[in-house]
């Protein structure tokens, strides 16, 4: 797999051109959606930089001495710097650390090369303390920042980098991918689904959990009787809260707003696949798996008024949950909503 990214032909043409033609700026900028491979994109480059070996489209071997350090993370010449701390900013006192190394002539590379993670979490300081070396960079020094967009970096550092974007994957090719890692067909469908073109996301994901979530989500949507689902909803509410205290209590690297966010996106995903079925009958246009029972059974009845509904409680659902109000009542007023609709 060239560069060890699937797809991104365009950026990486732009990358190795500038290779090729000796003309790779001192100062880049990749930027594009969590989980599409801007820092995977940013280590090949710093392996390509300096690789003993390399390939004739400009690809890093991967097998040499200096890629493997690289890869390890104990290359003397590629330093990694990611924010740090609660607030979760890239401090001043790091970035004059990574100037000072910089300063330096590489010990065994080509390139001494820094990659900079998550450059909007820059503060003003901290940036204006990486301009210098942006504007008077030594010859053999590149400086690779990622974000998620320009326009969440300081004006500064983005005017002196030339800018690179990393595009989602279409659900086809991430599906693709997924399906030749060996994963089951319906897990790969599911997480293609929830991947947003963002295959590293879709990476992320606990595989799992991720099935049964979207099963417990698939049964309870099935129990189109009002009583059997408001008493399932409720119940499944429980599970869920009790599932989410649990994470909160002794995952501090974010597992509860992970888990919250796949149970949000597989009902999101549940009902949009049902509402395309309606319009479309066809399984080809779907995101998800092929549609359960229950989602073949609401794909005859659904209405336009179902679909206004249906958002309009998941949006309520969500701004409840973005202002912390109480996890358990705002679900249960989810499900409420909901079921006016059966």
């Amino acid at each position: 797999m060239p560069w060890g990214l699937v797809g991104q032909e365009r950026p990486l043409k732009i990358l190795a051109n500038m290779i090729g033609n000796g003309r790779l700026p001192h100062g880049l900028l990749l930027t594009g959606a969590t989980g599409t491979g801007k820092y995977t994109l940013a280590l090949s480059l710093a392996q390509a930089l300096n690789c003993e070996n390399p390939e004739p489209d400009r690809s890093p071997c991967r097998q040499c001495v200096s890629c493997k350090k690289i890869a390890g993370d104990v290359h003397p010449d590629v330093s990694v710097l990611n924010p740090k701390g609660k607030l979760h900013i890239i401090r001043i006192e790091d970035v004059r650390e990574l100037r000072d190394a910089l300063n330096f002539r590489p010990y065994e590379a080509k390139y001494k090369v820094a990659i900079i993670r998550s450059a909007e979490r820059f503060r003003e300081d901290a940036g204006g303390a990486l301009l210098k070396t942006l504007e008077e960079p030594t010859p053999d020094t590149v400086l690779i920042l990622t974000a998620i967009s320009p326009g969440g970096v300081m004006e500064t550092l983005v005017s002196r980098c030339v800018k690179v974007k990393v595009s989602p994957l279409s659900r086809d090719r991430i599906f693709a991918a997924l399906s030749a890692k060996g994963l089951d067909l319906k897990l790969s469908h599911i997480l293609a689904g929830l991947s947003g073109g963002a295959l590293g996301l879709a990476l992320g994901l606990d595989s799992a959990l991720t099935l049964s979530v979207w099963d417990s989500v698939d049964r309870l949507f099935g129990i189109a009787e009002g009583p059997k689902y408001l008493k399932a909803a409720i119940e499944w509410t429980a599970t869920f809260a009790g599932e989410v205290e649990k994470l909160e209590k002794e995952d501090e690297t974010g597992g509860k707003s992970r888990f919250m966010a796949l149970v949000m996106d597989s009902i999101r995903l549940w009902w949009r696949d049902v509402a395309v079925l309606a319009a479309t009958g066809k399984n080809e246009a779907l995101l998800g798996p092929p549609p359960s029972m229950a989602q073949k059974k609401w794909a005859k009845t659904i209405t336009a008024r179902t679909v206004v509904g249906l958002e309009s409680a998941m949006a309520k659902l969500a701004d409840g949950l973005n202002r912390s109000m109480g996890l358990t009542l705002m679900f249960e007023n989810y499900w409420l909503d909901v079921l006016q609709y059966f």
